[in-house]
């Protein structure tokens, strides 16, 4: 059997920090056409289906030629988890799945990624049997250890009291998620409806690959960054 290896790309229309911001453009291109043609540029992928309420982001699929799933309204608020997105995606496409399908997400909101990377990262995960997951990590600025909880007037450690003193590299190497590369088992994914499907190894990113774009803020930065990227 021919492996599936599907790459989603989820663009809704509504976006509470940055309306719209799934069309909005990094030099000459939109998020969604960036994540597109990343999408396109790696050689095994075998599908791509953007999953979107918002026709303008569908009019850009439909014109790179990728598959469109017109994703309902109760599945495009800024709550809805985006696994159901993906989910409905999935179920609206009538696959015939096997154990070694691949499911790719590809969110608009991370324009910097590198794709050559997501491709060598598919590459390994297909060469280790395509069980498990891979998840794109940056390191963090602070680490959780260090942190504070808010409770009422007080705040609380967020782990304990002596990591708050303790040296950084006494508690060990947190990560965050970089939100560019998320790499899966597809009926795993289907059979247990979260991306994060044990084991789950990581591959480091550069930090722009990082940049999640949420706010205009956040989409300056972007743009700023990139326009760095083309002049060196």
């Amino acid at each position: 059997d021919v492996m599936n290896c599907i790459a989603i790309i989820p663009a809704r229309a509504g976006s509470k920090g940055l309306p719209g911001k799934n069309v909005a453009l990094i030099g000459s291109k939109s998020l969604v056409q960036l994540a597109i043609e990343t999408a396109l540029s790696v050689p095994e992928i075998t599908r791509v289906v953007v999953t979107s309420d918002d026709v303008s982001v569908q009019k850009i699929a439909r014109d790179l030629g990728v598959e469109i799933v017109v994703r309902p309204e109760e599945l495009a608020q800024d709550n809805t988890p985006i696994e159901s997105a993906i989910l409905h995606a999935l179920h609206s496409l009538n696959l015939k799945t096997t154990v070694n399908d691949v499911l790719i997400l590809i969110q608009p909101t991370s324009p910097l990624r590198n794709p050559k990377l997501l491709a060598e990262s598919l590459q390994q995960f297909i060469d280790s049997g395509a069980t498990g997951a891979i998840f794109g990590v940056v390191d963090v600025e602070h680490h959780p250890a260090k942190m504070l909880r808010i409770d009422g007037d007080l705040v609380v450690p967020f782990t304990k009291i002596e990591d708050l003193s303790a040296s950084r590299q006494t508690l060990g190497r947190v990560v965050r998620q970089s939100g560019s590369i998320y790499i899966t088992n597809l009926q795993d994914f289907l059979k247990l409806e979260t991306l994060f499907i044990p084991p789950v190894r990581w591959v480091q990113v550069e930090s722009p690959e990082a940049i999640d774009i949420d706010t205009y803020e956040d989409l300056d930065k972007a743009r700023h960054t990139a326009s760095k990227q083309k002049s060196e």
